[in-house]
């Protein structure tokens, strides 16, 4: 049995779950911002309810955007190059704690409207919406760039809809002029976490599957991009920015993964201590956390025990880090990100060192790619060229597997 087929149970299952369902039965209080809110402030929100993105909202109390931490990254690294001036990276070890503190005071300060990104909206009492379709046009999984969430909608609070397809979305773009009060106004937000999570509650449709090994599957090909724990915070960032990548793992100098930063963590980064970017990688993980020194204190130099004597396997010892092995099964990397609230987890070998990551775009992924195409190669004479229409096909087929 191939392994979309595997999955079948599970896609019939969601595809027959409409969103309204899942909204009402697993309704969350959604936080929203005012366009004019400092970025530090909803950093400040973000790191308080443990949440990754907001919408943003505009004087009318109306949808404009969305407010992410890979904004703020985003940010970031455009104040850099403005205080710093161009190749500013090429200068890291000049860089002095103050001119951090400078950037980190001007990034804050920033009105969140500035920095938002634009976000579909979606109807909530839409009867064609689907759980499966939330999945394929809401998180985009199989396409490179997909989406992490979806803001949802109350039809009885929506004068205008757009129809795309056979799903009703309403996509408002930043800055952009409504001729009038529409009164669009998000009441939920799905994100890729909470479907997961709906899987986890539903072993029972993944019988077929729940088994298997990783290997077996093969859903860790996903490179993982790593970073030595004596490297600072800041050149861990400037890559994520650079490599567009929410996380990098943390090893030590055998290669053994010991720790995780990830774009997230900017959500606990003080408005006024900035300057803790130029700490290691290790210690500013360790600090952020609530462990050690206070960042204020580090900032001023104070390290994390084991530090300064290079043993970074004890500066990150009181950070939990879950990993699994690619012998692990579907089950189990199924329980440990819906029962821990992971958005991602580490592959690692017999050594402890990463061969792979897996994320929650992965996980849905696997349960709705299409299975391959089947070629059939036909012997030709030398005079046998194939139609038009064939190649055509064949064309198409391409396409769809590149997605």
């Amino acid at each position: 049995m191939s392994v979309a087929a595997l999955f079948e149970p599970i896609r019939s299952w969601l595809s027959a779950e409409s969103l309204q369902s899942f909204v009402n039965s697993h309704h969350q209080t959604i936080i929203a911002l005012q366009k004019d809110a400092p970025v530090g402030h909803a950093l400040q929100v973000l790191a308080e309810k443990q949440i990754l993105s907001v919408p943003v909202l505009d004087e009318e109390g109306e949808y404009l955007g969305a407010f992410s931490v890979a904004d703020s990254l985003r940010a970031l690294m455009q104040e850099l190059e403005a205080q710093l001036g161009h190749g500013w990276f090429d200068r890291l070890g000049q860089i002095k704690a103050s001119e951090l503190e400078a950037v980190g005071s001007t990034v804050s300060s920033k009105k969140v409207h500035t920095v938002t990104h634009p976000g579909d909206l979606w109807l909530k009492g839409d009867s064609k919406t689907t759980v499966l379709t939330v999945i394929k046009e809401g998180f985009q999984v199989l396409e490179p760039k997909g989406h992490h969430r979806i803001f949802v909608v109350d039809p009885a609070k929506a004068h205008t809809v757009t129809v795309s397809g056979n799903t009703v979305v309403i996509n408002i773009k930043p800055g952009t002029e409504k001729p009038e009060a529409s009164g669009l106004r998000p009441t939920d937000i799905v994100s890729q976490l909470d479907v997961v999570k709906l899987l986890s509650e539903h072993k029972d449709k993944l019988e077929l599957v729940m088994g298997k090994t990783l290997d077996e599957l093969e859903i860790f090909e996903g490179s993982v991009f790593t970073i030595h724990a004596s490297a600072t915070a800041l050149e861990a960032f400037h890559h994520m920015a650079l490599d567009h990548k929410s996380c990098l793992g943390i090893v030590d100098n055998t290669g053994k993964l010991i720790g995780n930063v990830s774009v997230s963590d900017l959500r606990f980064l003080g408005p006024q201590n900035y300057g803790l970017l130029m700490s290691t990688v290790a210690e500013f993980s360790t600090i952020i956390a609530g462990k050690g020194p206070s960042q204020e204190e580090a900032v001023k130099g104070a390290r994390v025990a084991g530090a300064a004597d290079g043993k970074w396997s004890d500066v990150l010892k009181d950070l939990q880090l879950p990993t699994l092995k690619p012998s692990s099964t579907f089950g189990q990397l199924l329980e440990t990100m819906a029962s821990q609230g992971l958005h991602r987890i580490y592959i690692v070998d017999e050594d402890g060192k990463p061969v792979s990551i897996v994320t929650l775009t992965d996980v849905l992924r696997e349960i709705i790619k299409p299975e391959p195409p089947v070629h059939n190669f036909q012997r030709m004479g030398t005079n046998d060229l194939p139609d038009d229409d064939d190649e055509d096909e064949d064309d198409d087929e391409d396409e769809e597997e590149a997605k």
